[in-house]
Protein backbone atom coordinates (compact mmCIF):
# COMPACT_ATOMS: atom_id res chain seq x y z
CA UNK A 1 0.00 0.00 0.00
CA UNK A 2 2.77 2.48 0.62
CA UNK A 3 4.40 1.54 -2.23
CA UNK A 4 1.49 2.23 -4.50
CA UNK A 5 0.79 5.59 -2.37
CA UNK A 6 4.14 7.05 -3.11
CA UNK A 7 4.16 6.22 -7.26
CA UNK A 8 0.53 7.85 -7.47
CA UNK A 9 2.08 10.49 -5.61
CA UNK A 10 5.21 10.76 -7.72
CA UNK A 11 2.98 10.42 -10.77
CA UNK A 12 1.31 13.43 -9.99
CA UNK A 13 3.99 15.81 -8.89
CA UNK A 14 5.12 14.49 -12.69
CA UNK A 15 2.14 15.46 -14.14
CA UNK A 16 1.53 18.64 -12.20
CA UNK A 17 5.54 19.92 -12.51
CA UNK A 18 5.05 19.15 -16.05
CA UNK A 19 2.40 21.56 -16.51
CA UNK A 20 3.95 24.36 -14.82
CA UNK A 21 7.43 23.71 -16.45
CA UNK A 22 6.00 25.47 -20.15
CA UNK A 23 8.27 22.86 -21.94
CA UNK A 24 11.34 24.29 -22.33
CA UNK A 25 14.19 24.75 -19.52
CA UNK A 26 14.00 28.13 -17.77
CA UNK A 27 17.42 30.06 -18.98
CA UNK A 28 16.79 28.80 -22.16
CA UNK A 29 13.07 30.35 -22.11
CA UNK A 30 14.40 33.84 -20.56
CA UNK A 31 16.67 34.21 -23.14
CA UNK A 32 15.47 32.21 -26.07
CA UNK A 33 18.33 30.58 -26.60
CA UNK A 34 19.61 26.49 -27.15
CA UNK A 35 21.15 24.49 -24.25
CA UNK A 36 24.26 24.87 -25.96
CA UNK A 37 24.74 28.42 -25.65
CA UNK A 38 26.15 27.56 -22.17
CA UNK A 39 26.68 23.74 -22.22
CA UNK A 40 29.39 21.36 -23.90
CA UNK A 41 26.89 18.48 -22.94
CA UNK A 42 24.33 19.41 -20.09
CA UNK A 43 25.41 18.90 -17.52
CA UNK A 44 29.04 19.96 -18.72
CA UNK A 45 29.12 23.95 -19.08
CA UNK A 46 31.07 25.59 -21.85
CA UNK A 47 33.42 28.91 -21.36
CA UNK A 48 30.42 31.03 -21.76
CA UNK A 49 28.40 28.90 -19.30
CA UNK A 50 31.01 29.00 -16.74
CA UNK A 51 30.91 33.04 -17.12
CA UNK A 52 26.98 33.14 -17.00
CA UNK A 53 27.08 31.02 -13.74
CA UNK A 54 29.94 33.22 -12.43
CA UNK A 55 27.80 36.25 -12.97
CA UNK A 56 25.21 34.72 -10.84
CA UNK A 57 23.11 33.38 -13.96
CA UNK A 58 23.57 36.52 -15.67
CA UNK A 59 24.86 37.64 -19.75
CA UNK A 60 28.52 38.85 -19.13
CA UNK A 61 29.33 42.60 -18.90
CA UNK A 62 26.30 44.00 -17.79
CA UNK A 63 24.69 43.26 -21.05
CA UNK A 64 21.92 41.09 -19.32
CA UNK A 65 18.91 43.01 -19.60
CA UNK A 66 19.31 43.57 -23.32
CA UNK A 67 19.63 39.95 -24.20
CA UNK A 68 16.58 39.06 -21.54
CA UNK A 69 13.73 38.43 -24.12
CA UNK A 70 11.02 37.09 -21.40
CA UNK A 71 10.59 40.84 -19.15
CA UNK A 72 10.74 40.15 -15.51
CA UNK A 73 7.49 41.27 -13.10
CA UNK A 74 8.77 44.46 -11.23
CA UNK A 75 8.55 44.30 -7.70
CA UNK A 76 8.36 48.48 -7.20
CA UNK A 77 9.18 51.24 -8.19
CA UNK A 78 13.05 52.46 -9.83
CA UNK A 79 12.21 55.82 -7.44
CA UNK A 80 11.63 53.46 -3.88
CA UNK A 81 15.82 53.21 -4.54
CA UNK A 82 16.05 57.39 -3.79
CA UNK A 83 13.83 57.29 -0.57
CA UNK A 84 15.26 54.17 0.80
CA UNK A 85 15.29 52.98 3.78
CA UNK A 86 11.76 54.98 4.07
CA UNK A 87 10.46 52.20 1.36
CA UNK A 88 11.73 48.64 0.28
CA UNK A 89 14.29 48.78 -2.19
CA UNK A 90 12.72 47.08 -5.55
CA UNK A 91 13.38 44.15 -7.31
CA UNK A 92 11.90 41.84 -9.81
CA UNK A 93 10.98 38.33 -10.17
CA UNK A 94 11.09 36.10 -13.39
CA UNK A 95 8.28 37.10 -16.00
CA UNK A 96 7.67 33.24 -16.72
CA UNK A 97 7.61 30.15 -15.01
CA UNK A 98 11.33 29.15 -13.69
CA UNK A 99 10.70 26.17 -13.39
CA UNK A 100 12.11 23.15 -15.78
CA UNK A 101 11.76 19.10 -15.96
CA UNK A 102 14.76 16.81 -16.24
CA UNK A 103 14.44 13.48 -16.58
CA UNK A 104 16.80 10.45 -16.72
CA UNK A 105 16.37 6.59 -17.39
CA UNK A 106 18.70 3.66 -17.59
CA UNK A 107 19.42 0.34 -18.93
CA UNK A 108 21.84 -1.34 -16.70
CA UNK A 109 24.26 -4.79 -16.64
CA UNK A 110 25.85 -5.70 -12.98
CA UNK A 111 28.14 -9.00 -13.89
CA UNK A 112 27.99 -9.61 -10.07
CA UNK A 113 24.15 -9.01 -10.06
CA UNK A 114 21.55 -12.19 -9.79
CA UNK A 115 19.76 -9.73 -12.35
CA UNK A 116 22.59 -8.75 -14.91
CA UNK A 117 20.00 -6.85 -16.88
CA UNK A 118 17.92 -4.26 -15.71
CA UNK A 119 15.39 -1.55 -17.29
CA UNK A 120 15.78 1.57 -14.15
CA UNK A 121 13.23 3.58 -16.46
CA UNK A 122 13.13 6.50 -14.36
CA UNK A 123 15.69 6.37 -12.32
CA UNK A 124 15.42 10.31 -11.34
CA UNK A 125 12.89 13.15 -12.16
CA UNK A 126 13.99 16.32 -11.15
CA UNK A 127 12.58 19.58 -11.07
CA UNK A 128 14.39 22.63 -11.15
CA UNK A 129 14.16 26.48 -10.67
CA UNK A 130 16.39 29.08 -10.93
CA UNK A 131 16.79 32.74 -11.90
CA UNK A 132 17.27 36.14 -10.41
CA UNK A 133 15.47 38.48 -8.21
CA UNK A 134 16.42 41.79 -9.71
CA UNK A 135 19.81 43.05 -9.54
CA UNK A 136 21.70 41.43 -6.70
CA UNK A 137 20.21 38.23 -5.74
CA UNK A 138 19.80 34.87 -7.38
CA UNK A 139 18.43 31.75 -6.79
CA UNK A 140 19.13 27.50 -7.57
CA UNK A 141 17.01 24.73 -6.52
CA UNK A 142 15.34 21.44 -7.45
CA UNK A 143 13.15 19.10 -6.32
CA UNK A 144 14.32 15.80 -6.88
CA UNK A 145 13.11 12.20 -6.90
CA UNK A 146 15.24 8.94 -7.27
CA UNK A 147 14.96 5.50 -7.54
CA UNK A 148 17.14 3.33 -5.09
CA UNK A 149 16.08 -0.23 -4.79
CA UNK A 150 13.06 0.34 -5.73
CA UNK A 151 12.21 2.99 -3.13
CA UNK A 152 11.95 6.53 -3.94
CA UNK A 153 13.98 9.09 -2.66
CA UNK A 154 13.11 12.78 -2.57
CA UNK A 155 15.67 15.55 -1.94
CA UNK A 156 15.05 18.91 -2.21
CA UNK A 157 18.25 21.31 -2.04
CA UNK A 158 17.94 24.81 -2.85
CA UNK A 159 20.54 27.93 -2.41
CA UNK A 160 19.81 31.89 -2.17
CA UNK A 161 22.45 33.92 -3.54
CA UNK A 162 23.55 37.49 -2.87
CA UNK A 163 25.80 38.78 -5.92
CA UNK A 164 27.66 41.79 -4.94
CA UNK A 165 29.99 41.85 -7.79
CA UNK A 166 31.32 38.77 -10.25
CA UNK A 167 34.31 38.80 -7.76
CA UNK A 168 32.18 38.66 -4.10
CA UNK A 169 28.85 36.16 -4.42
CA UNK A 170 27.23 35.10 -0.78
CA UNK A 171 25.99 31.60 -1.46
CA UNK A 172 23.24 29.96 1.87
CA UNK A 173 21.78 26.75 1.32
CA UNK A 174 23.57 24.17 -0.82
CA UNK A 175 26.47 24.62 -1.68
CA UNK A 176 29.77 23.39 -3.76
CA UNK A 177 31.99 21.76 -1.45
CA UNK A 178 32.88 19.14 -4.25
CA UNK A 179 35.58 20.39 -6.28
CA UNK A 180 34.67 17.82 -9.22
CA UNK A 181 30.67 18.77 -9.04
CA UNK A 182 28.01 17.92 -11.98
CA UNK A 183 28.55 20.93 -14.30
CA UNK A 184 32.25 19.74 -14.66
CA UNK A 185 31.58 16.45 -15.49
CA UNK A 186 30.18 14.27 -18.62
CA UNK A 187 29.73 10.75 -17.39
CA UNK A 188 27.15 8.86 -15.96
CA UNK A 189 30.02 7.32 -13.56
CA UNK A 190 30.56 10.10 -10.79
CA UNK A 191 34.30 10.91 -10.05
CA UNK A 192 36.11 8.46 -7.78
CA UNK A 193 37.25 11.81 -5.65
CA UNK A 194 33.43 13.03 -5.10
CA UNK A 195 32.64 9.26 -4.47
CA UNK A 196 35.52 8.01 -2.15
CA UNK A 197 33.95 7.32 1.10
CA UNK A 198 36.10 8.26 4.29
CA UNK A 199 35.68 5.35 7.48
CA UNK A 200 32.65 6.71 9.10
CA UNK A 201 30.66 7.32 5.44
CA UNK A 202 31.58 10.76 4.55
CA UNK A 203 32.41 11.65 0.77
CA UNK A 204 32.31 14.82 -1.91
CA UNK A 205 29.49 14.40 -3.04
CA UNK A 206 26.87 13.58 -0.70
CA UNK A 207 24.53 17.05 -0.11
CA UNK A 208 26.17 20.06 1.82
CA UNK A 209 24.21 22.77 3.08
CA UNK A 210 26.48 26.01 4.73
CA UNK A 211 27.13 29.75 3.81
CA UNK A 212 29.90 30.00 0.88
CA UNK A 213 31.58 32.98 -0.03
CA UNK A 214 33.19 32.75 -3.55
CA UNK A 215 33.74 34.73 -6.49
CA UNK A 216 35.56 34.86 -10.03
CA UNK A 217 37.76 37.67 -11.96
CA UNK A 218 39.11 37.86 -15.72
CA UNK A 219 42.59 37.65 -16.20
CA UNK A 220 44.83 40.02 -18.41
CA UNK A 221 43.06 41.36 -21.57
CA UNK A 222 39.55 39.73 -20.19
CA UNK A 223 41.20 36.51 -20.99
CA UNK A 224 40.92 33.80 -18.59
CA UNK A 225 41.39 34.68 -14.79
CA UNK A 226 40.56 32.95 -11.68
CA UNK A 227 38.05 31.50 -8.80
CA UNK A 228 38.00 31.02 -5.55
CA UNK A 229 34.65 29.70 -3.33
CA UNK A 230 35.62 29.32 0.63
CA UNK A 231 32.52 27.85 2.82
CA UNK A 232 31.31 26.04 6.49
CA UNK A 233 28.67 23.65 6.01
CA UNK A 234 27.39 21.15 8.34
CA UNK A 235 29.30 18.33 6.57
CA UNK A 236 26.65 15.44 6.64
CA UNK A 237 23.15 16.54 5.38
CA UNK A 238 20.74 19.21 5.88
CA UNK A 239 20.93 18.09 9.92
CA UNK A 240 24.35 18.08 11.69
CA UNK A 241 25.37 14.89 13.16
CA UNK A 242 28.22 16.40 15.39
CA UNK A 243 28.58 19.83 16.88
CA UNK A 244 31.77 20.29 14.79
CA UNK A 245 31.22 22.58 11.41
CA UNK A 246 33.57 21.34 8.23
CA UNK A 247 35.03 23.71 6.28
CA UNK A 248 36.47 23.73 2.88
CA UNK A 249 38.21 25.98 0.05
CA UNK A 250 38.81 25.80 -3.33
CA UNK A 251 41.15 28.34 -6.19
CA UNK A 252 41.75 27.98 -9.72
CA UNK A 253 43.48 30.23 -12.84
CA UNK A 254 42.42 29.88 -16.02
CA UNK A 255 45.43 30.66 -18.81
CA UNK A 256 44.14 31.92 -22.01
CA UNK A 257 40.45 30.83 -23.66
CA UNK A 258 37.55 33.07 -22.04
CA UNK A 259 37.32 35.17 -19.58
CA UNK A 260 35.55 33.39 -16.14
CA UNK A 261 33.63 36.33 -15.94
CA UNK A 262 33.30 36.75 -19.85
CA UNK A 263 34.43 40.57 -21.18
CA UNK A 264 35.32 40.78 -24.68
CA UNK A 265 36.63 37.33 -24.96
CA UNK A 266 33.67 36.30 -23.03
CA UNK A 267 30.99 36.97 -25.59
CA UNK A 268 27.98 34.14 -26.66
CA UNK A 269 29.81 31.03 -27.97
CA UNK A 270 29.64 30.67 -31.46
CA UNK A 271 26.62 27.64 -32.31
CA UNK A 272 29.22 25.45 -34.54
CA UNK A 273 32.23 26.15 -32.09
CA UNK A 274 30.39 25.89 -28.55
CA UNK A 275 33.12 23.12 -27.55
CA UNK A 276 36.23 25.34 -27.78
CA UNK A 277 37.83 27.20 -25.34
CA UNK A 278 41.72 26.65 -25.58
CA UNK A 279 43.07 27.24 -22.50
CA UNK A 280 44.19 25.45 -19.61
CA UNK A 281 43.29 25.91 -15.66
CA UNK A 282 44.77 24.77 -12.44
CA UNK A 283 43.30 24.32 -9.55
CA UNK A 284 43.94 23.62 -5.96
CA UNK A 285 41.40 22.72 -2.77
CA UNK A 286 41.20 21.75 0.82
CA UNK A 287 38.69 20.76 3.36
CA UNK A 288 38.53 19.47 6.98
CA UNK A 289 35.71 17.97 8.18
CA UNK A 290 34.20 15.61 11.14
CA UNK A 291 32.00 12.47 10.61
CA UNK A 292 29.73 10.84 12.62
CA UNK A 293 28.54 7.19 12.54
CA UNK A 294 26.09 5.09 14.93
CA UNK A 295 28.43 2.99 17.09
CA UNK A 296 31.78 4.36 16.25
CA UNK A 297 33.87 7.31 17.54
CA UNK A 298 34.03 10.39 15.71
CA UNK A 299 36.47 10.79 12.49
CA UNK A 300 38.49 13.98 11.84
CA UNK A 301 39.95 14.68 8.30
CA UNK A 302 41.63 16.55 6.69
CA UNK A 303 41.67 16.35 2.59
CA UNK A 304 44.25 18.42 0.12
CA UNK A 305 44.41 17.93 -3.35
CA UNK A 306 44.64 19.77 -7.15
CA UNK A 307 43.29 19.93 -10.32
CA UNK A 308 43.71 20.56 -14.02
CA UNK A 309 42.00 21.64 -16.89
CA UNK A 310 43.08 21.40 -20.93
CA UNK A 311 41.07 22.04 -23.54
CA UNK A 312 42.54 22.52 -27.01
CA UNK A 313 40.42 22.43 -29.98
CA UNK A 314 38.35 19.52 -30.06
CA UNK A 315 40.18 17.73 -27.22
CA UNK A 316 39.39 17.79 -23.14
CA UNK A 317 42.28 16.46 -20.85
CA UNK A 318 41.48 16.63 -17.26
CA UNK A 319 42.69 15.08 -13.97
CA UNK A 320 42.83 15.38 -10.39
CA UNK A 321 44.46 14.46 -7.05
CA UNK A 322 43.28 13.86 -3.36
CA UNK A 323 44.88 13.45 -0.20
CA UNK A 324 43.14 12.27 2.79
CA UNK A 325 44.76 11.85 6.19
CA UNK A 326 42.02 10.92 8.84
CA UNK A 327 42.27 9.91 12.43
CA UNK A 328 39.94 7.66 14.91
CA UNK A 329 41.67 7.98 18.28
CA UNK A 330 43.92 5.12 18.24
CA UNK A 331 43.69 4.48 14.01
CA UNK A 332 44.86 6.60 11.51
CA UNK A 333 44.48 6.46 7.95
CA UNK A 334 46.48 7.87 4.60
CA UNK A 335 44.51 8.01 1.59
CA UNK A 336 44.89 8.66 -2.30
CA UNK A 337 42.68 8.81 -4.96
CA UNK A 338 43.16 10.23 -8.86
CA UNK A 339 41.73 9.92 -11.86
CA UNK A 340 42.79 11.03 -15.59
CA UNK A 341 40.34 11.61 -18.33
CA UNK A 342 40.25 12.31 -21.84
CA UNK A 343 37.34 14.08 -24.34
CA UNK A 344 37.23 14.46 -27.50
CA UNK A 345 34.20 16.06 -29.87
CA UNK A 346 33.95 14.24 -33.51
CA UNK A 347 31.06 15.98 -34.17
CA UNK A 348 28.75 18.37 -32.22
CA UNK A 349 26.60 16.30 -31.08
CA UNK A 350 28.88 13.11 -30.69
CA UNK A 351 31.77 12.98 -28.08
CA UNK A 352 33.88 10.18 -26.90
CA UNK A 353 35.56 9.77 -24.07
CA UNK A 354 37.59 7.68 -21.91
CA UNK A 355 38.97 7.84 -18.00
CA UNK A 356 41.54 5.56 -15.58
CA UNK A 357 40.52 6.03 -12.15
CA UNK A 358 43.06 4.82 -8.98
CA UNK A 359 42.26 4.89 -5.36
CA UNK A 360 44.17 3.55 -2.64
CA UNK A 361 41.99 3.58 0.67
CA UNK A 362 44.86 3.00 2.89
CA UNK A 363 48.36 4.15 1.81
CA UNK A 364 50.67 2.12 3.99
CA UNK A 365 48.66 -0.90 4.38
CA UNK A 366 49.73 -3.24 1.44
CA UNK A 367 46.85 -5.87 2.68
CA UNK A 368 44.80 -2.80 1.23
CA UNK A 369 44.99 -2.68 -2.20
CA UNK A 370 44.47 -0.50 -4.73
CA UNK A 371 41.14 0.00 -6.83
CA UNK A 372 41.55 1.19 -10.57
CA UNK A 373 39.52 1.09 -13.79
CA UNK A 374 39.21 2.65 -16.74
CA UNK A 375 35.95 4.10 -18.02
CA UNK A 376 35.05 4.41 -22.04
CA UNK A 377 32.20 6.11 -23.05
CA UNK A 378 30.20 8.06 -25.68
CA UNK A 379 27.61 10.89 -25.35
CA UNK A 380 25.01 11.38 -27.83
CA UNK A 381 23.93 14.71 -27.93
CA UNK A 382 20.45 13.40 -30.01
CA UNK A 383 18.99 16.94 -29.71
CA UNK A 384 20.52 19.66 -27.95
CA UNK A 385 17.48 19.01 -24.89
CA UNK A 386 18.15 14.63 -25.33
CA UNK A 387 21.13 13.23 -24.09
CA UNK A 388 22.22 9.32 -24.95
CA UNK A 389 25.37 8.30 -22.66
CA UNK A 390 26.81 4.67 -23.29
CA UNK A 391 29.60 4.08 -20.37
CA UNK A 392 31.34 0.92 -19.67
CA UNK A 393 33.07 0.30 -16.64
CA UNK A 394 36.17 -2.17 -16.66
CA UNK A 395 38.10 -2.64 -13.34
CA UNK A 396 41.33 -3.70 -13.43
CA UNK A 397 42.49 -4.52 -10.05
CA UNK A 398 42.24 -8.53 -8.91
CA UNK A 399 39.61 -7.97 -6.10
CA UNK A 400 37.01 -6.02 -8.16
CA UNK A 401 37.62 -7.51 -11.74
CA UNK A 402 34.03 -9.44 -11.59
CA UNK A 403 32.20 -6.32 -11.36
CA UNK A 404 32.27 -5.16 -14.65
CA UNK A 405 29.16 -2.66 -15.34
CA UNK A 406 27.60 -1.13 -18.59
CA UNK A 407 24.82 1.54 -18.77
CA UNK A 408 22.75 3.24 -21.49
CA UNK A 409 21.40 6.27 -20.02
CA UNK A 410 19.32 8.97 -21.60
CA UNK A 411 18.62 12.19 -19.86
CA UNK A 412 16.39 14.90 -21.50
CA UNK A 413 15.00 18.40 -20.13
CA UNK A 414 12.30 20.82 -21.42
Amino acid sequence: MKRTTCILMTTLLVLVTVDMSNAIPAFSRKYKTSCSTCHYAAPMLNGFGKAFKNNGYRYPAGTDPEMTKEEPVSLGSEAYKKVWPDAIWPSDIPGTSPFSVWGVGRINYAAISKVKWEFEIPHEVEILYAGTLGENFSFFGEVELENEANQTEIAYPFALQYDSSPLVHVRVGMVQADPTPNHLKLTRNHYNIASFRSRNGWRFRDENVGLELWGARNGAGDRGGLTYRLGVVNGQGLSDMNPEKDFYGKATYKIGGLGEIGGTEGAESQTSQFYIDNSVTLGGFFYKGTASKTGSLDEDFTIFGGDVDYWYDRFIVNGALMLMNSGIPGSERKSMVYYLQGNHVIYPWLIGLVRYEWEDADTDQDAVKPVNAIIPGVTVMARANVKLVFEFKKFLDDVNKTKDTFVLQFNFGF
